[in-house]
């Protein structure tokens, strides 16, 4: 009788969790400034009045919270938010939170990049996205055992060619965690927050929910440093690399609530 009466109490337990919690869809829609990002065939221009086009562009998000207006959070468990969003993988770009607590949410805030612990940790513990072998081979110096957080690549024709430099390529690959141990380096994680305005997410249950964030790409190259990219072609692990990163702290916004996965076009599109 007491083993029935533990499972009745478990399987109700159980039970109100599962009615107790939905499902959060965010979608993620690269830009470069008020217009979609196309890669390779469409050319844009920075603050510096360089031309330029995107040939590559993705980005690792983690660490993911929902906001209260009483201050509380709720954090997505952590095994569970790590995402890499690559334009040239339409996919990729659709991020599912699966039980998220019902309640109205103001915000939302997350990790541009990779956590050093996640960084530093067996690779029993990077799994997925985080699959140095795997789906994070093209994201990971191996040489400075460390994730790189965003990547974009393109061309321009105000890089000047030499005999070193056959193309006029442009590299931002921008990292670091801090080091670990006596090994130091910047810390490039950066974390934005997001709010959302007037309006509230209100996650009811056994309901999938969508949301866009808004990727401006531009910024990596415009804000609190504008970088010429005539003069910094190849940006990685060097120190002009925080330049960047303080850049692109702010290349996100919230972009609007929609009604699912086919009106997300038309919140975009209203939204610009």
């Amino acid at each position: 009788m007491k083993n029935i009466l533990i499972l009745l109490v478990s399987f109700s337990y159980l039970m109100l969790n599962a009615q107790s919690s939905g499902t959060l869809t965010l979608q993620f829609d690269n830009m470069v400034g008020n217009e979609d990002m196309v890669l390779n065939t469409k050319n844009y221009k920075n603050a510096m009045g360089e031309d330029f086009n995107i040939s590559l562009f993705q980005y690792y998000v983690s660490n993911i919270r929902l906001m209260k207006s009483d201050g509380s959070e709720y954090a997505v468990p952590q095994n569970e938010s790590y995402f890499l969003i690559r334009e040239q993988d339409p996919k990729s770009q659709t991020v599912t939170l699966n039980n998220v607590p019902k309640g109205k949410y103001t915000g939302i805030r997350f990790v541009i990049g990779i956590d050093s612990l996640r960084n530093t940790a067996d690779i029993s513990q990077r799994k997925g996205c985080l699959d140095v072998g795997g789906e994070a081979k093209d994201m990971y110096w191996a040489w400075n055992s460390g994730y790189i957080f965003v990547k974009m690549e393109g061309t321009s024709p105000v890089i000047e060619l030499n005999a070193d430099r056959k193309k006029p390529i442009f590299m931002y690959h921008i990292g670091l965690f801090g080091g670990m141990g006596d090994k130091k380096t910047l810390n490039n994680i950066k974390e934005t927050k997001l709010s959302f305005g007037s309006k509230k997410l209100k996650v009811k249950d056994n309901t999938t929910h969508y949301m866009v964030i808004k990727t401006d790409a531009s910024h990596i190259l415009n804000g609190s440093t504008n970088i010429s990219i005539a003069k910094n072609p190849s940006i990685m692990a060097g120190p002009f690399s925080a330049k960047i990163a303080d850049n692109y702290n702010v290349m996100f916004s919230f972009g609007g609530f929609a009604k699912s996965l086919n009106t997300i076009s038309e919140t975009k599109t209203a939204m610009k």
